[in-house]
C-alpha cells in the first residue's frame, strides 16, 4: 500500500508553487477555536438581527412552503400537490412543519430552526476550508468562516422559508463527509456521506445528476490515496449510492402508491421543459392547464411532450437559452427575498440597505474572485477535494442552464465557493501563486460569471438608495431628538434622492406628530398615488381621515387599489397604533389596527363580522381600571354543540361555550392596557380557512369595579 506518511506520522503535503513556509503559522488551538467560537457567534448574531425585523411578508416558493407545511400540521397531508403543478421535493416541507410545531404554529418563530441550520452552515465552510487547506493552518478556514457569517444574503435566506439553507447544511455535511473519509478513512464516512446525499436529494433533487462523479470521486480515491484493490474500491463507490437510495427510496414508494405511476423525487424538470423554453403560451396559461390535470405524473408527462415539441419544432432555443440563464444566474438583481420587507413596496432600513451593498454585492464580488484563485491552487496542487468542488459546481450550473436560472440559486454554489474562497484569500496573504495552467482554466468562466454581474449591476438603484438610506438615517435621528424641522428638511432630501411611498410616510407621520394634520395627509396622499396595492399607505391615509372623523372617506382610504384585505388587516394590526378606542364594530371598514388574527371582513350569520383564526385579537381600551367587555359571537360550526372561547387579558383569562347562535357574552377585565385575546379551536372551511369563531362587535365600559377579576 503506498503510503502517504512521513517518519513522523504526519501525513505529507503536495509541495506548493510559492508556499514555502506551508505549516509555520499556525495559531495556537485554542486561539483558533476562541476566533472560531466569535465567529459563530457573530452569525448567529447578524442572522438575529435580521430576522428581529417584522415578519416579512412571503414570497416565490415560500408561499408554497408555508401552505404545506401548514397542510402537514393539520393533517391534510400532501393534498396541496393534488392540484399545484408540479410535485415538489418533501423534505423542506416536512422541516418547516416541524419548525412551525415547535413554534405553536407562530410563523415568525419558525425561522429560528433554519437560523441555527445557517449558523451549522459557517461551521460547515470552516471546516471544509480547513480540508482544503491543512497546510495554511486555521487562517484559511477561519477566514472562509468569516465571509460566511457575514455574507448577507446567506444571513437573510436564514429567516426565509425557502430550502437553500436546508440544503447548503446537508450537501455540506456530504462533502465534509467524504473529505474527511479521504484523510482518515472510515466506512461508516461513507454510509453517512450517502445518507446526506439522499437528504440534500430529497431537499433539491438537482443534486442526483452529482451522484454518479461522487461514486467515480470515491472510487478514485480508494485507489490512488488508500491503495485499494479494486472489487473493494468499488464497494466504497457504491456504499454511499446504495444509502443514498435507502434514503430517498420510502418517498419514491409513498408516491408509486399514491399516483399513476412513480415519481423518484420531484416533477420540477417537466415543468421547467415547457415553461422556459419560449413556449409559445405565456405562464397563467401553462398553469391553468396543468392545474387541470389531477394526476402529477399526467401533469408531468403532459409538460414533457409540450417541452420536448416545442425544442423539436426549434432546437436552436438551447442556443438562445444558456446566455440568458448564464446571467441570470450571476448577475445582481433587486428580487423580492433581498431583503426581509414586511411588504415588497416598503424600503429596506437604512443600516440594512447598506449593509448589503457591502455584505452582499461587494463581498460576493470579492468571494467570487478569491475562490477563483482558490480554484486554481488546489488545481495546481491537484487536490482532490477541490476537483470535487469544482465537478459540483460545473455540474450543478449545467443542470441550471437547461432547466431554469435564478439569483438566488448560487447559494447551492456557496457550500464549495466560500471554503475556496477561504483558501484563496490565505494564499494571496501569503504571496502564494497557481500555475499559469490552472490559472487560465479558471480565468475564463470566471470573466464569464463577472461580465453579467458587473454589466447588468443596478447602479443607480444603489447610488439613489445610498443617498436615501443616509438621509432617512440622519432624518430618523432628528426625529427621535425632536428636531422636527431638521428632520422634515432632511426627509425632503432622501425624497429628492430616491422617491418611494416610504420616504412620504415618514414625512407624513412626522407631520403628524407636529399637529399638522394637512401636510400629513398631503404626503400620505402622494405615498398612495406612488405605492399602488401597499398596505402602509392606505392604513395611513385611513387611520388618519378615521381621527378626523371623516368616517366614508376613511373606508374608502383602507379599501386601497387592488389590495388584499387580509393584507391590510394584519399590516394594521402589526404596525398602526390608532387612538384608543372603548367600541369596535367588526367588518365595518372602520377597524382596521384594532383587529389582529382574523380574517376579512364578511356578510355571514345576520351580520357583517370576522372569523377569528383560532387566536384572535383585540385592542380597546387604554386604561389600568377594570372594564367591564361585551362581546357578540356566534360559533355556526357543522356539527358542533359548543366552541370553548377564552378570553384572556395578560395572564387573566376567562372561558364561555359558543355555540351556532349569536350570543352576548359579558367579561370584567382587571384592565385592557394590553391586548386582549380570544383563543378558540378551529375547524376547516370549506375553503381551507381555519375558522375559530364569528364576532360582530366588541365593546368595553369602565366604573365597573368590586367585582371578582372575571365573571362570565
Amino acid at each position: 500500500m503506498p503510503s502517504n506518511a512521513n517518519a513522523g506520522g504526519t501525513p505529507a503535503l503536495p509541495a506548493l508553487r510559492g508556499y514555502p513556509d506551508a505549516g509555520h503559522r499556525r495559531l495556537h488551538p485554542w486561539r483558533g477555536a476562541l476566533l472560531l467560537l466569535l465567529i459563530l457567534l457573530l452569525a448567529l448574531a447578524w442572522r438575529l438581527i435580521l430576522w428581529a425585523q417584522p415578519l416579512h411578508e412571503p414570497a416565490n416558493d415560500e408561499v408554497e412552503y408555508i401552505r404545506v407545511a401548514r397542510d402537514l400540521l393539520a393533517g391534510r397531508g400532501w393534498s396541496f400537490y393534488a392540484e399545484w403543478r408540479w410535485l415538489r421535493a418533501p423534505l423542506y416541507p416536512l422541516f418547516l412543519a416541524g419548525s412551525l410545531w415547535l413554534a405553536g404554529g407562530d410563523l415568525w418563530r419558525a425561522a429560528l430552526p433554519n437560523i441555527a441550520a445557517s449558523v451549522a452552515v459557517v461551521y460547515l465552510v470552516y471546516r471544509l476550508a480547513r480540508e482544503l487547506a491543512p497546510a495554511s493552518g486555521e487562517r484559511a478556514a477561519l477566514l472562509a468562516a468569516l465571509a460566511a457569517a457575514l455574507l448577507q444574503t446567506s444571513a437573510t435566506f436564514a429567516s426565509l422559508y425557502m430550502s437553500e439553507t436546508l440544503f447548503s447544511l446537508l450537501f455540506g455535511g456530504t462533502l465534509l463527509a467524504l473529505a474527511v473519509w479521504r484523510r482518515a478513512g472510515g466506512g461508516w464516512r461513507l454510509a453517512l456521506a450517502g445518507a446526506l446525499f439522499g437528504l440534500a436529494s430529497l431537499t433539491r433533487s438537482a443534486t442526483l445528476v452529482f451522484l454518479p462523479v461522487l461514486m467515480l470521486w470515491v472510487a478514485s480515491i480508494a485507489l490512488r490515496r488508500h491503495g485499494w484493490p479494486w472489487p473493494r474500491a468499488l464497494l466504497a463507490a457504491l456504499l454511499p449510492a446504495i444509502c443514498a437510495g435507502l434514503v430517498i427510496a420510502p418517498w419514491t414508494f409513498r408516491n408509486c402508491r399514491a399516483y399513476t405511476s412513480c415519481v423518484l423525487v420531484e416533477t420540477g424538470f417537466a415543468y421547467n421543459l415547457w415553461a422556459f423554453y419560449e413556449p409559445r403560451e405565456d405562464l397563467d396559461t401553462i398553469n391553468r392547464i396543468l392545474e387541470a390535470i389531477p394526476d402529477p405524473v399526467a401533469r408531468a408527462d403532459e409538460a414533457t411532450r409540450r417541452g420536448l415539441a416545442r425544442l423539436w419544432e426549434d432546437p436552436s432555443i438551447v442556443l438562445r437559452k444558456l446566455p440568458v440563464e448564464w446571467s441570470r444566474l450571476w448577475a445582481v438583481k433587486i428580487i423580492q427575498d433581498r431583503f426581509l420587507l414586511p411588504s415588497y413596496y416598503a424600503d429596506p432600513p437604512p443600516p440594512v440597505f447598506l449593509a448589503g451593498l457591502l455584505l452582499d454585492d461587494l463581498l460576493y464580488l470579492v468571494c467570487l474572485l478569491l475562490a477563483a484563485s482558490g480554484l486554481a491552487l488546489g488545481l495546481s496542487r491537484r487536490d482532490e477535494l477541490t476537483a470535487l468542488l469544482a465537478l459540483w459546481m460545473v455540474l450543478f450550473i449545467a443542470v441550471t442552464l437547461l432547466t431554469h436560472a435564478e439569483g438566488r440559486y448560487r447559494h447551492f454554489l456557496f457550500i464549495a465557493l466560500l471554503p475556496l474562497a477561504g483558501t484563496g484569500a490565505d494564499a494571496l496573504l501569503r504571496g502564494a501563486w497557481p500555475r499559469p495552467r490552472a490559472g487560465l482554466v479558471v480565468a475564463m468562466p470566471l470573466a464569464l460569471a463577472l461580465l453579467p454581474l458587473l454589466l447588468y449591476y443596478p447602479w443607480s438603484w444603489a447610488l439613489e438608495g445610498t443617498a436615501r438610506s443616509l438621509s432617512r438615517w440622519a432624518g430618523d435621528g432628528l426625529a427621535a431628538t425632536g428636531h422636527f424641522v431638521a428632520a422634515e428638511r432632511v426627509y425632503l432630501a432622501a425624497l429628492a434622492a430616491n422617491e418611494t411611498p416610504d420616504g412620504w410616510i415618514a414625512l407624513g407621520d412626522l407631520r403628524r406628530r407636529r399637529g399638522d394634520l394637512e401636510g400629513a395627509a398631503a404626503a400620505y396622499d402622494l405615498a398612495f398615488a406612488l405605492a399602488g396595492p401597499y398596505p402602509a399607505a392606505s392604513a395611513r391615509r385611513g387611520d388618519l381621515l378615521r381621527e378626523q372623523g371623516r368616517a366614508d372617506e376613511a373606508r374608502s382610504a383602507f379599501q386601497g387599489r387592488y389590495l388584499d384585505p387580509g393584507r391590510l388587516t394584519d399590516w394594521s394590526y402589526r404596525f398602526l397604533r390608532p387612538r384608543p378606542t372603548s367600541t369596535i364594530d367588526l367588518g365595518n371598514g372602520l377597524d382596521f389596527g384594532y383587529v389582529g388574527h382574523v380574517y376579512p371582513a364578511e356578510q355571514a350569520h345576520q351580520a357583517t363580522g370576522r372569523w377569528t383564526g383560532g387566536d384572535g385579537r383585540l385592542r380597546l381600551g387604554s386604561g389600568s381600571a377594570p372594564v367591564l367587555l361585551t362581546l357578540r359571537v356566534t360559533a355556526p360550526w357543522p356539527r358542533s354543540q359548543g366552541v370553548p372561547l377564552h378570553i384572556c387579558a395578560g395572564a387573566y383569562c376567562a372561558t364561555a361555550t359558543v355555540d351556532r347562535h349569536w350570543r352576548t357574552v359579558r367579561v370584567l377585565l382587571p384592565a385592557t392596557s394590553a391586548e386582549i385575546a380570544l383563543r378558540s379551536p378551529t375547524f376547516t372551511a370549506p375553503d381551507g380557512r381555519q375558522l375559530g369563531v364569528f364576532l360582530d362587535r366588541a365593546e368595553v365600559r369602565e366604573g365597573v369595579g368590586g367585582h371578582s377579576p372575571f365573571q362570565v
